[in-house]
Order: structure tokens, then C-alpha cells, then sequence
């Protein structure tokens, strides 16, 4: 058998096993989602998936054979997932929503070094410290920067914490190469989902994403409102027992004012109000005083 022969049948076997795996997944795994690879740093896919690892199986593959592996498994529905992307992606496998799915990655962006003209993520300060570094040309690079230094025991220390962007800010690549040399990390970076399939659908990104503070507002105000119903309604419960009756008190104090029922609770405002109606009449009069 030729050298050529016994490669090529090597490299198929590779691809079966790798299908046949892959198959094993979209089988097991009720939502598949796809990240995009370009410019993802292997330290971040590595972090993922330990964050993820009891739900979700993380997992770069080509899209040839996962189409393969989706009419193995019997999904070639899941198939559509991969329709218009053209770029090189990763996998996600997982036994949670895709909503929750999104929502966890969002939440775990792992603090990195920035490159010149990111922008920072937030505000980036440089501590007062020993930066370990000795006298030389990189004292310039602190100078034009700003930040205050002193040189002690033959090393740079940063003599007081200096603010040296802020966030939004586009960092330069005099700080970049500074924030490298001091481990300052100033971005944060994590999986970009494109899409993901769940029960027979694809869900774009932009559609994942939740606005928790948002959602948390209008279910606030979905409850007052409830309330405010309730209360209108007499509808007694624990939560509106107490303003039902303070409702009700000053619905029965404006009703005894109206009808001039005098008690101690409305005598002042009746009088009040008779001393308004007399103002009123005596500047209709032309009277005043």
C-alpha cells in the first residue's frame, strides 16, 4: 500500500471518528449554538469551557462535518443553523435555554491585555507599586504618559494610583505595550455568539441578548400597576388590605366634607373650606378683607 493511500485512509478515519462524535452531541444536546472564531484567543474557549463544562460542551469543529454528523444524528434540520455564515466558527451544546445560554457568556468575559486601539472596557488605573522594572528607557514611557514615578532599591515604583484611561477610551500603543509589562489587563473579551437552534428554530444573536435591569423594571411596574387594580377593585389580600382602607378613609373624609357633616376629624377642613367659598363670594362682591 502506498505512503500516499495509507494517509488519506488515516485522514478519513479521523473524520469519522470526529462525525461520529459530533453526531453523538447534536443528538444529546437539545440547543446547539455557534460562535465566531475570528481573532477568539484560545485562552478564552479554554476558560468557557471550564465555566460551562457541567452544561454545555464547547467544541471547534469544521462546518462540513457537522452538516455530516446533523444527517448521522438524524437532526438535518439543525443544519439551517450554519445557513450565511461564512466564517470560521466554534460549537456550543447545551442542556440550557439559548437565553440563558447568552445571558452566562455575557456574564463571563475574562479580563484580558489590550492591544493598541481597543478601547477599554473600563476605567483603567495604574496602582502605586513596585513595578519590579528597572531604571532605563522605560522611564520615558511612564513620563509621557503621566504617570508619577520614583526610583527606589534600583527598581520603578509608581509613586502614587494614576488614572490612565478611561473607559471607552481607545488605548494607544505606547499604554498597551505599559499595561503588558505591568499585567494590567484592560479589556474584556469572550465568546461572540452568531446564532443558536433551539426547538426547530434559529435565534439570531441580536435576539438573545436580555436586558435584566429592563425586564426587572417592567415587572415592577407590572406589579404596581396590579396592585393599583386591585385596590380600585377592593380586591382584598395581604399586599393591598392596608391601602383598600386608606383608600377608603379619605373616599369617606372628601364624602363628609362634600355633604358638611361635621365630626372632630372634618370640622377643621370644613371650616377651612367654608372660609375658601366665603373669600370667593366676597371678591365675586367686589368685597375685600
Amino acid at each position: 500500500m502506498s505512503a500516499q493511500r495509507l494517509v488519506t485512509r488515516q485522514s478519513y478515519g479521523w473524520k469519522e471518528e470526529e462525525v461520529a462524535e459530533l453526531a453523538e452531541l447534536i443528538k444529546n444536546y437539545p440547543v446547539i449554538a455557534v460562535f465566531d472564531l475570528t481573532g477568539t484567543r484560545a485562552n478564552i474557549i479554554h476558560e468557557m469551557r471550564q465555566k460551562l463544562r457541567d452544561t454545555c460542551v464547547v467544541r471547534v469543529a469544521k462546518k462540513t462535518l457537522f452538516n455530516l454528523a446533523a444527517d448521522k444524528a438524524g437532526r438535518p434540520d439543525v443544519k439551517k443553523l450554519l445557513e450565511g455564515i461564512n466564517k470560521p466558527i466554534g460549537f456550543i451544546f447545551s442542556k440550557i435555554n439559548s437565553f440563558k445560554l447568552s445571558l452566562i457568556i455575557d456574564q463571563n468575559k475574562v479580563p484580558m491585555h489590550a492591544r493598541a486601539g481597543e478601547r477599554a472596557d473600563f476605567d483603567i488605573w495604574v496602582p502605586e507599586t513596585n513595578t519590579g522594572l528597572p531604571p532605563g528607557p522605560v522611564l520615558s514611557d511612564f513620563g509621557k504618559l503621566k504617570i508619577p514615578t520614583r526610583i527606589e532599591g534600583g527598581q520603578i515604583w509608581i509613586a502614587k494610583d494614576t488614572l490612565v484611561a478611561k473607559k471607552g477610551e481607545e488605548i494607544s500603543h505606547l499604554l498597551a505595550s505599559l499595561l503588558v509589562k505591568l499585567d494590567i489587563k484592560a479589556v474584556l473579551r469572550g465568546l461572540t455568539l452568531i446564532a443558536a437552534y433551539e426547538d426547530g428554530v434559529v435565534i439570531k444573536a441580536e435576539d438573545l441578548k436580555l436586558d435584566l435591569e429592563a425586564f426587572r423594571q417592567q415587572l415592577l411596574e407590572a406589579a404596581q400597576q396590579a396592585i393599583n387594580v386591585a385596590v380600585f377593585a377592593a380586591y382584598v389580600t395581604p399586599e393591598t388590605i392596608k391601602p383598600i382602607i386608606m383608600l377608603a378613609a379619605r373616599q369617606a373624609m372628601e364624602l363628609a366634607i362634600e355633604a358638611g357633616y361635621a365630626d372632630k376629624d372634618t370640622i377643621k377642613n370644613l371650616l377651612l373650606r367654608a372660609e375658601l367659598l366665603a373669600s370667593a363670594l366676597a371678591a365675586k362682591a367686589g368685597f375685600s378683607g
